[in-house]
Formats: C-alpha cells, structure tokens, sequence
C-alpha cells in the first residue's frame, strides 16, 4: 500500500509490527542456538543475535510511533472521495503521519484544493501537540515552497467538507502547484 492512500497506516502497522515479531523471534532463536552450543552466552557467537538487535529496535520505533494511529473508516473515505472527486485543482491524502521535530501528529485526511490545505485532525503523540501545532507546521512547509496557500485544520468530516465546498473553484490551472504540495506532504511523513 502507497503513501498518502486509505488505509496506509493500518498496513503500515501490520507490516512493521510482523516484522518485529519475526526479528525479535530469530534474535532469541539465535541467542537459544549459541547457548545450546556453548553452554553459555559468553561466546563470540552471540554476537549475531546482538548484531540483529539494531534492525529490531529500528523497527519497533517505527511500530511504536504510529501505533496509536488510525486509518479512516474505508466508508468515510469513500464519501469524501464521491464529494470532492469533481473537484478542478483537488488532490485527497489520507493516513498521513507529519513528522515535526516536536511530535508526530496525525491528519486521517488532507486536501489540496483551491489554493488550501485543509486537515482533519487525527491526534499526536505528545499531549502538548494539539491542532494548531499542526497547522503551523503544515504552513510553514507550504511557505517554503514559496507558494501562498493557506492551511486550515478541521476535527470532523463534515466540518472539512464544508470548508473545501466552500471555497470558489479556482479558473486558473494549480495542478502543477498542487502536485509539487502532494510530493512534499508525502515527503515529511512516516
């Protein structure tokens, strides 16, 4: 499953946590062989158990970040995809953890459209990293692609819907614009 699809973080958890499972399972199965070889673990061989103790870690951390995470309802992705899939200049992002210096937060939608970036908020990993948090950080990457799109972050699909219904369909063509967005949006998540 891609970046920026329904149902990404989900498959993303199940993956990452499988693999856990299998690393950690052939680190002890080795650290069981170099003992029921040796008799002990104070061997050179224990090494390779040890060795495989890095790519572990590495993965449970990617596990453990986005765990508490999770993906749309596949029938309120597809709602908001029959709305907005008319749309001239609209580009949906679903499942999107943005990796901040701060925090990881969530957005379980984004939606490139008209000149806006519109998120629903979908929760953090640090308690003190709330929705505006958020939204400057999304800003902030807008403002260094040198574009002038506003961002705007939003805590239930109704809401969302509403504002991007809102907003004027835009004559002139942003899809090279929007595009460039998506590549970055998916560039700073997990």
């Amino acid at each position: 499953m891609e970046k920026g699809t329904l149902g990404y973080i989900d498959a993303y958890k199940k993956r990452y946590g499988w693999y856990s499972l299998i690393l950690a399972a052939l680190i002890l199965a080795g650290a069981l062989v170099v003992y029921l070889i040796f008799g002990t673990l104070r061997h050179v061989a224990v090494l390779i158990p040890i060795i495989l103790a890095l790519p572990f870690a590495k993965l449970l951390i990617l596990w453990v970040v986005v765990v508490k995470f999770h993906s749309l309802k596949q029938a309120d992705g597809e709602r908001l995809k029959a709305r907005l899939e008319g749309r001239k200049n609209c580009i949906l992002l679903f499942d999107l953890a943005l990796s901040a210096y701060e925090a990881i937060s969530f957005a379980s939608v984004l939606v490139i459209d008209q000149g806006n970036i519109y998120l629903l908020w979908g929760g953090s990993n640090e308690k003190s990293y709330g929705q505006e948090q958020q939204r400057e950080y999304v800003q902030e990457i807008v403002n260094r692609t040198g574009y002038h799109f506003s961002v705007h972050t939003t805590e239930n699909i109704e809401e969302l819907l509403e504002q991007v219904e809102a907003a004027p369909v835009s004559e002139e063509d942003l899809s090279v614009k929007c595009d460039r967005l998506r590549k970055r949006m998916l560039d700073v998540c997990v």
